[in-house]
Parts: structure tokens; C-alpha cells; sequence
């Protein structure tokens, strides 16, 4: 079976956590469509950040959707500081995962969302690693992999200029509509 994943696989390059991706995930998905079969690239298209119907996933992409799970609701318990229905939220997972809670402390506390955003994407950067372990020419390999270029995609339009563009923004929105009151 893993055959037919081999030479996909290869052929895809390396992605680095906090780097540009080197390609998009519409041209991995455009790559999966033309050299593998239709129910394995149809599969792949169906792994994103997060999904809650796991039927037709490969393994991996069902154990990291776990592990997401555990993370958003080790979130939720933060939160609950701040809003009182927080858990509310809490989705059933009973798994524990001990790298959760100092991640989430250190991004908790770090003033810049982004930065704080980059703190839990290494960590899910990092899972994903400890799933790929013994996973290089097939399915679950290729999951990974497209998580990863989700993961990296979400950089790709965030500069400090299009960030201060967009709290100049919101700023003005909120002085025009104090001052029309």
C-alpha cells in the first residue's frame, strides 16, 4: 500500500516551523490529485487544522485532532478566568497531555497575540513531529505534511504593517462610532 505513496511523498520538500512554506496547500492538494489514488487524495483534502467528524481520516490525523481537542479544552480552563461560560465549550476528552499546560502558561502570558498564536502553533508543530515518528512514505505522512502547510499558511499574510493597518482600522471604526453617539 505504501507504495503508491512513495513517490509523492519523495518528491515533497522540507517545512520548517516559522519559515516560508514552499508551496501552498492548494498545490499539495493539485500534487495529490494527479499522483495518487482518488480515495487517498480525497481523504487528504478532508485533513485540516481541526475537525470534529473523524470517519474516512488517516490514524494520524485522528490522533492529533485528539490531542487539538485536549489542547482547546486545557484552553478553556485559561479563559475561564476571564469569561465564566468557558466551559461551556469543553468538548469530552479525558486524554491528558503533560506539554499542554506550560504552553499555554507562557502564551497566557505573553502581551503579543501573535507571539502567543506562534507559542501554541510550535507546540502543535512539535505533536505533529512525535506523530510522524516511523511515518515517512505513507498516509498518515501525508497528513501530517498538510497539516503542517495549514499550519504555515496562517503566517503568510501577517506583517506588522498589515497588523498595524488593521488596529488603525478597527480604531477609527470604534472613534466614529463613539463620536456619531
Amino acid at each position: 500500500m505504501a507504495q503508491e505513496f512513495i513517490y509523492f511523498a519523495g518528491s515533497l520538500p522540507m517545512l520548517v516551523f516559522g519559515e516560508k512554506a514552499p508551496m501552498s496547500v492548494a498545490a499539495f492538494d493539485e500534487d495529490a490529485d494527479r499522483l495518487l489514488p482518488a480515495a487517498a487524495a480525497g481523504a487528504l483534502k478532508n485533513v485540516t487544522l481541526f475537525r470534529e467528524e473523524l470517519s474516512g481520516l488517516p490514524a494520524a490525523a485522528k490522533k492529533f485532532y485528539d490531542w487539538e481537542t485536549a489542547l482547546r479544552n486545557s484552553a478553556l480552563e485559561v479563559r475561564k478566568k476571564y469569561r465564566s461560560d468557558a466551559g461551556d465549550f469543553k468538548r469530552n476528552n479525558p486524554d491528558f497531555y503533560s506539554e499542554i499546560a506550560p504552553a499555554l502558561t507562557q502564551a497566557a502570558n505573553t502581551a503579543d497575540l501573535l507571539e502567543a498564536e506562534k507559542i501554541l502553533d510550535r507546540l502543535r508543530w512539535n505533536q505533529l513531529d512525535n506523530l510522524a515518528a516511523g511515518h515517512y512514505f505513507d498516509l498518515d505522512f501525508l497528513a501530517i505534511y498538510r497539516i503542517k502547510l495549514q499550519i504555515l499558511a496562517k503566517y503568510v499574510d501577517r506583517t506588522v504593517e498589515k497588523g498595524n493597518q488593521a488596529l488603525e482600522d478597527i480604531l477609527t471604526d470604534l472613534l466614529e462610532a463613539n463620536n456619531s453617539n
